[in-house]
């Protein structure tokens, strides 16, 4: 049993690595589009994974785009952070006393992260997405929805208490003993 949930933490530490990796390619390249754009506006058409076409916006306003192409990769930032922590967590988790500080930090870092990725890309999205579609006329829908991290959020965040409580519970069992 211990060689086989070895086994998995060690494929989900490298899943979680290429995730991180994953993710830093996605920022990276909206990022080299952002800064290409200024080159060649034509560019603009091609963002990396953005399902929503920022063209329009760049064409109207050059801010508008810098500002929702920095939304776009602020959540792809976090999004690759989100792993890395997830790598680290995993990496420093171990079978013998899984309740430590440390792995309930990252828990916790886990949880907030999440929680912004929801802020920044569903609540600032949206807004954002309102206001452009008032102030341009150009109307704009987001074919994402980033809801799911605020329940991811809030799970996560469920754990790290748990692993609070163990935390202490093994710690009274040790001054007792």
């Amino acid at each position: 049993m211990k060689a086989k949930t070895d086994t998995i933490l060690a494929v989900s530490k490298v899943l979680a690595l290429l995730a991180a990796i994953g993710y830093s390619i996605t920022w990276g390249s909206q990022l080299l589009t952002l800064v290409s754009s200024f080159i060649n506006p034509e560019w603009a058409q091609r963002t990396y994974q953005v399902d929503l076409n920022l063209f329009s916006i760049r064409e109207h306003s050059v801010w508008y785009y810098v500002y929702a192409m920095s939304m776009t990769i602020a959540v792809s930032v976090l999004k690759s952070i989100i792993w890395y922590v997830v790598y680290d967590l995993l990496s420093k988790i171990t079978l013998q006393s899984p309740f430590s500080i440390k792995v309930e930090r990252k828990l916790e870092t886990i949880a907030y992260l999440l929680f912004f990725v929801w802020i920044i890309g569903s609540v600032f999205w949206k807004i954002y997405l309102h206001y452009l579609t008032q102030d341009t006329g150009v109307v704009l829908t987001a074919n994402t929805s980033e809801d799911e991290y605020l329940f991811m959020a809030g799970m996560i965040y469920i754990v790290s208490q748990i692993f609070k409580r163990g935390i202490e519970i093994q710690e009274e069992n040790e001054l007792t003993v």
